[in-house]
């Protein structure tokens, strides 16, 4: 398990996690806040660009806001978390961008402050998330998965003996 720093901002009632977001082309720092009600991850339009992802493969329709976005996927994207004391945990999943439809300048601006959201996807992953406040931390832990012992002996063999 490991401890994560967190910021809460008690105004807009979010607590956001400081991580690393890294795709084929470019890495960059940023926040994410959990959303256990978003069935999937989202990332920002400004960081999708940060990070050159291409707005190509049609996802399913989001609302959000009041709006209604189309969503964009991209699966190969990577979330880095670091502790105070250096441990990691790294996670490839699929993320969703959501693509203003209007390159408008007020469009683009109102997209831009749209936080990044950590999704219940990630934690279907096989994570325990646990959240103190108070003392502003996050602990997190992946279950390892549990595997029976293959059985490299094919159990069907009868003896040709009685």
């Amino acid at each position: 398990m490991i401890k994560l720093k967190l910021f809460y901002d008690k105004n807009l009632k979010q607590i956001k996690i400081p991580s690393v977001l890294k795709s084929s082309r470019n890495r960059i720092v940023s926040n994410f806040i959990f959303d256990t009600g978003s069935p999937h991850t989202i990332l920002n339009y400004s960081d999708s660009l940060r990070l050159g992802i291409p707005h190509v493969t049609k996802s399913e329709i989001i609302r959000m806001g009041g709006r209604v976005y189309q969503s964009y996927i991209f699966n190969n994207f990577e979330i880095i978390f670091k502790s105070p004391e250096k441990e990691i945990i790294k996670e490839i999943l699929p993320v969703r961008v959501l693509k203003p439809n209007s390159l408008k300048m007020e469009r683009i601006e109102e997209m831009d402050r749209f936080p990044n959201i950590l999704g219940i996807d990630f934690l279907e992953k096989g994570y325990k998330f646990v959240c103190d406040i108070v003392n502003e931390e996050i602990y997190l832990e992946k279950e390892e998965l549990k595997t029976e012992p293959v059985n490299q002996y094919n159990n069907s063999f009868k003896p040709l003996l009685n």
